[in-house]
């Protein structure tokens, strides 16, 4: 009786063990640019949300849009917000796009960027619909990854009413 393996099924035994590690390597690579696609979403979203977080909170607010000093109905839009303290003055909350960020001022001051230099912002219009009564701002914004990534760019959308428009 012979004790040992023969070359043959050495051999076959180490092409097997290479197949089945050439398929987990794959299967890793696989799930590995699954994660970083998903994360590229992610980020994108959250971004996405909390931009439209601070649009919705600041025009919301606002009882009217300095239409001359914004640029609406453009890609690289501006909108100044106006809003009355209890004293009757103004308050100013500026949103603009810039160096592919969006930016916002405070009575002048830089607040700074509200979205991350991960992120490019390629497009952000502001478009005015006044009826009677009210005011409302529809948002457009095209959000992309880094140059890095291989997910398109997303639009989103929001649309908010001046709730102090119709206060007078």
């Amino acid at each position: 009786m012979k004790n040992g393996y023969t070359l043959v099924e050495m051999i076959i035994t180490v092409a097997l063990s290479a197949l089945l590690l050439l398929v987990i390597t794959g299967a890793s690579l696989s799930m590995s640019k699954s994660h970083d696609r998903a994360r590229d979403f992610l980020e994108i979203n959250s971004t996405a949300n909390g931009a439209f977080s601070r649009f919705s909170r600041d025009i919301r607010r606002a009882t009217s849009i300095d239409v001359v000093n914004s640029v609406l109905n453009a890609s690289d839009g501006k909108i100044v917000l106006k809003m009355k303290k209890e004293d009757g003055s103004d308050d100013t909350t500026v949103f603009y796009l810039s160096e592919s960020r969006v930016k916002e001022l405070y009575n002048g001051a830089i607040i700074g960027d509200i979205t991350p230099s991960t992120i490019d912002i390629s497009n952000l219009t502001f478009r005015l619909f006044q009826m009677s009564t009210t005011t409302a701002v529809r948002i457009e914004m095209t959000v992309a990854p880094d140059a890095s990534s291989t997910i398109p760019s997303l639009n989103f959308y929001g649309t908010y009413v001046l709730r102090g428009s119709y206060i007078e």
